[in-house]
């Protein structure tokens, strides 16, 4: 087993972490939903409407521009609402649940007799495909393509985030089934990406390349995987996909059972007492997170508070998504100390020592607050600092800044995502919108092709 160390980096000392992952059981969940937009550039065809008895695995909507993927039910209930935005775009999707046995059939498939069309087959149809996520563009890997590699991302060093492999643990041969279907739908190789001195040799597949990655953050982010393990380009597609949801895979092929649990960690600053919990795919966060905040004015993150994505409860996106990990609450916070800049010891992290909080504490509440504002890109070698891959973030920050297409693709921005950047906004004393930016730029790049 290859071991890659990570010189550079952060590892944010954010309070609320978990203590034990023992499994809290938090099934009663009466709502459910799927959350369309975490697929970036989706373009939504219902196949259910408002008021339709659904099954689990029901087709609940596709992409009209790869039909054969569906995205399905994680419960058995009624589509009580459909959420739209401006222009009708479809925030989400919400399943009144009356349960989580009664699913449509899905028969067992042996990879190892099946042709690689039948099981690209059987997974688009089945609503797991959408957990395989490719780059470049990080967007839901198309059913005809044939990737160069395919990652496992068994370790996750984002702020707070739960070890995986003790969310795996006793699913050790789910995962390994998972990963001989991953291996029929590629040439390449299959990575399992883990964590340097964790034990996996339980869950590799014969076949698998697994490698180890040490060091801080992000040593433990599928973008920093397939830097090192398979790099995306224009014309180099490389897929990746969570081990949980290689377990989901592995154990609907060989039993025909569909996923109706999710392991996922409630954690930060505001959390009551970080725990792990054993709930329901796209579970209703206001039921999930009942009696578990102490935030006046709580901002719940789908996964890590440095890249995810709003999941505030009652509104369109109070749920949990598909690809979280972990939720992370914090205290919403916008205001002005009064001489808040000036004061050396105010409770604020600092990565350029500039508050002496930073060498006495080791774990600090950060809020939503910017603790500053929107001022000028300006160079003090903060981006290098925290950058562990091969490209130059100042000089692509400044492309991406300006709009420069052609420099930001020679600068590596094919291969990267927002958590690939997070850190450099994290760090940035200018405040400026960087991942913002790059999902820009993305965009911009895959429609003019």
């Amino acid at each position: 087993m290859a071991t890659i160390s990570i010189k550079r980096g952060l590892d944010v000392p954010l309070h609320g972490a978990v203590a034990s992952h023992e499994a809290t059981d938090r099934l009663d969940v009466g709502r459910v939903a799927l959350l369309p937009q975490e697929a970036w550039g989706i373009k939504v065809r219902l196949l259910a409407r408002e008021g339709d008895a659904v099954q689990v695995g029901t087709p609940l909507f596709c992409d009209s521009r790869d039909e054969s993927v569906l995205y399905t039910s994680p419960a058995a209930g009624t589509v009580k609402t459909v959420h739209r935005a401006e222009r009708r775009v479809v925030q989400s999707v919400v399943i009144e649940a009356r349960g989580f046995e009664d699913a449509v059939p899905f028969q067992p498939v042996d990879v190892r007799k099946a042709d690689r069309a039948t099981v690209r087959a059987a997974l688009a149809g089945s609503g797991l495909w959408p957990a395989l996520r490719r780059r470049p563009y990080d967007r839901v890997a198309v059913s005809t393509d044939t990737p160069t590699a395919i990652i496992v991302q068994a370790y996750d060093s984002a702020p707070l985030a739960p070890d995986l492999r003790e969310l795996v643990r006793g699913r050790e041969a789910e995962v390994k089934a998972g990963l001989a279907v991953l291996k029929a739908l590629t040439d390449g190789p299959v990575h399992l990406a883990t964590q340097a001195g964790k034990d996996w040799s339980a869950c590799a597949e014969a076949g698998t390349s697994v490698s180890a990655f040490s060091g801080p953050h992000p040593a433990g982010t599928p973008g920093t995987s397939i830097h090192f393990l398979a790099p995306a380009g224009a014309k180099r597609t490389t897929w990746y996909i969570g081990v949980q949801d290689v377990a989901d895979i592995g154990r609907l092929f060989t039993s025909g059972k569909r996923p109706t649990t999710r392991l996922v960690a409630i954690t930060g600053p505001e959390a009551k007492a970080p725990k792990v919990v054993r709930t329901r795919p796209g579970a209703d966060i206001d039921l999930l997170l009942q009696g578990e905040s102490t935030a006046r004015e709580a901002r719940v993150v789908n996964g890590s508070a440095l890249w995810g994505t709003a999941a505030n409860p009652a509104t369109p996106f109070g749920f949990l998504g598909r690809y979280a990990n972990q939720l992370t609450i914090l205290e919403n916070k916008v205001g002005r100390d009064l001489l808040g800049w000036a004061l050396p010891v105010s409770g604020r992290y600092t990565k350029t020592n500039t508050v002496f909080d930073k060498f006495f504490r080791k774990r600090f509440k950060f809020d939503t607050d910017t603790n500053g504002s929107l001022r000028a890109v300006v160079p003090i070698g903060v981006y290098e600092s925290v950058m562990p891959l091969d490209i130059l973030p100042t000089q692509l920050i400044k492309s991406l800044a300006c709009g420069d297409v052609e420099m930001a693709e020679k600068l590596g921005v094919l291969e990267l995502s927002e958590e690939d950047l997070a850190l450099c906004q994290f760090v940035d004393p200018c405040k400026v919108p960087i991942t913002d930016w790059l999902r820009s730029m993305l965009t911009t790049i895959e429609k003019e092709g």
